[in-house]
């Protein structure tokens, strides 16, 4: 036999799981229309590096890899992590082309190649952190940092080279000592 005393009570106490249980699915629901936005990844910061001379980039005419390079790395002057991350896969490619290229026969040293070598290995860096779903923007600029800072080693490098090549061509050593004599 049913008792009519529980009836309502039964019926209260339905009425309150059915509350809660909608309550529940519709907080849920708020819950998954949320964004999670990453601090700092849309503010613009500012990086420079040293442009080659018109004189060196003259003799640089032969190494298209290396221009495509410098003009990929303008876009990067003014970025956002987020659009230097986007843009880290293209830069990768960029830099290994150029590593790979027929570099000019003058570059061919063993410290131009260090130079590039540690040029490409911040760039993979960065290029692996657009895996990291949990970068931060910080470092994400100090990978940058540290891209600016190699290409700049590598073009002081260049530099370098030429200017010591200028020189041995305007001084003949063996010149030097028939004077001597």
């Amino acid at each position: 036999m049913i008792n009519l005393k529980k009836l309502p009570a039964l019926r209260f106490l339905k009425l309150f799981v059915l509350i809660i249980v909608l309550s529940c699915s519709q907080s849920k629901k708020e819950t998954k229309k949320t964004t999670i936005t990453k601090s700092g990844m849309n503010i613009t910061n500012s990086y420079t590096y040293n442009n080659l001379d018109s004189l060196f980039l003259i003799k640089l005419k032969k190494w298209k890899e290396y221009s495509d390079l410098a003009e990929f790395l303008n876009q990067y002057e003014k970025t956002t992590p987020r659009e230097a991350l986007n843009n880290a896969l293209e830069l990768k490619n960029l830099t290994k082309k150029a590593k790979d290229s027929n570099i000019i026969k003058t570059l061919k040293t063993p410290a131009f190649n260090a130079r590039i070598n540690v040029f490409e290995n911040e760039v993979l860096r960065l290029a692996d952190m657009t895996y990291i779903p949990a970068i931060s923007s910080q470092q994400v600029n100090k990978q940058i940092e540290n891209i600016f800072s190699t290409f700049n080693s590598l073009n002081s490098k260049i530099i370098a080279i030429y200017k010591k090549d200028k020189f041995s061509n305007s001084v003949k050593i063996d010149e030097v000592f028939k004077k001597i004599r």
